[in-house]
């Protein structure tokens, strides 16, 4: 069964239940013993000549900034898990000039850099309505880096796409998506996900470094339908006017984001919430639909999803 663009919304709507594929390697726990995360890299060839006359080998002298040469590789910083990915630009000495890194998602996990054959492909099931990450930032500059997800069909048109742009000092983990705006109907084939060091028309700085990890595009890795003790309980799942939260261990200031099936944020609470405290949203103005409530605090990132009749 193909999955075309152009659907009703009832389709829309029950999707993101359904199609549970995410991004290959979008958690990044498979690295290689190359210390390079599977499916993840970036074309980069560094020019060799060779003297004849002596036997010498000359090149541009180029500066990483980690030993490992490359500028995408497995980070000890995850969000979840035992790793993420780094990106950072490395330097030129030769021509004095930055080279802003570049990572980008490809199917084979031989293959340390995407050569010819960059993005993935996509099965009909795939439910592509976003891209959402984790990620830290440290600019050495006024960098702006950026974040992109392209959807083609087979025939290399372009389906929808979205972008993130990335800018200022984010020492600890931030949480964005933006949904993917569809600009032509036909069958999603191919996606590509790629995160620049530096977007068009702005100046890399040697030294800056992002750091990504859980790389999305729906919600269904996010949602817990488990309202278990560690976890925040939220009830009733199918909500009439009011929707219920108990805070199971959230406290001093909590955000409560509620975002719609196309991945768009509906509304925001921000609540100085009592560890013991149930908290009441009331819901009579929202829509008919499926719902996530993404709940955070300082040590808490979670997602539950809803109906509101």
């Amino acid at each position: 069964m193909k999955k075309n663009y152009l659907i009703p919304i009832l389709a829309l709507l029950i999707a993101p239940f359904y199609s549970q594929a995410q991004v290959v390697n979008g958690g990044f726990e498979n690295v290689k013993p190359n210390f390079l995360p599977s499916n993840w890299g970036m074309n980069f060839q560094q020019s060799f000549g060779f003297d004849p006359e002596t036997g010498e080998t000359f090149g541009d002298q180029i500066q990483f900034t980690w030993c490992v040469p490359s500028m995408v590789y497995a980070s000890f910083e995850p969000k979840t898990g035992q790793y993420a990915m780094e990106v950072s630009n490395a330097y030129n000495w030769t021509t004095s000039e930055v080279i802003p890194g570049m990572a980008t998602v490809f199917n084979d996990p031989e293959q340390d850099s995407p050569g010819w054959n960059p993005g993935v492909p996509v099965s009909p099931q795939t439910s592509v309505i976003l891209l959402g990450f984790d990620y830290k930032f440290f600019p050495a500059g006024n960098d702006i880096a950026q974040a992109t997800l392209r959807v083609e069909d087979a025939e290399g048109n372009q389906l929808g796409s979205a972008s993130l742009d990335i800018s200022g000092l984010h020492n600890t983990y931030t949480y964005v998506y933006t949904p993917m705006a569809i600009t032509r109907a036909g069958t999603p084939a191919f996606m590509y996900i790629s995160f620049s060091m530096a977007k068009e028309g702005s100046t890399p700085t040697f030294g800056t470094r992002l750091v990504v990890d859980n790389v999305i595009i729906n919600f269904s890795t996010l949602i817990n339908d488990e309202n278990t003790a560690n976890t925040p309980k939220v009830f009733p799942t199918l909500v009439d006017r009011e929707l219920n939260i108990i805070p199971n261990g959230l406290n001093d200031t909590v955000s409560y984001k509620i975002i719609n099936s196309e991945g768009r944020l509906v509304r925001e609470s921000i609540v100085s919430q009592d560890a013991g405290a149930q908290y009441t949203m009331d819901l009579s103005e929202l829509n008919s639909g499926i719902y996530f409530l993404n709940i955070q605090d300082q040590a808490t990132n979670t997602t539950k999803k809803f109906i509101k009749k």
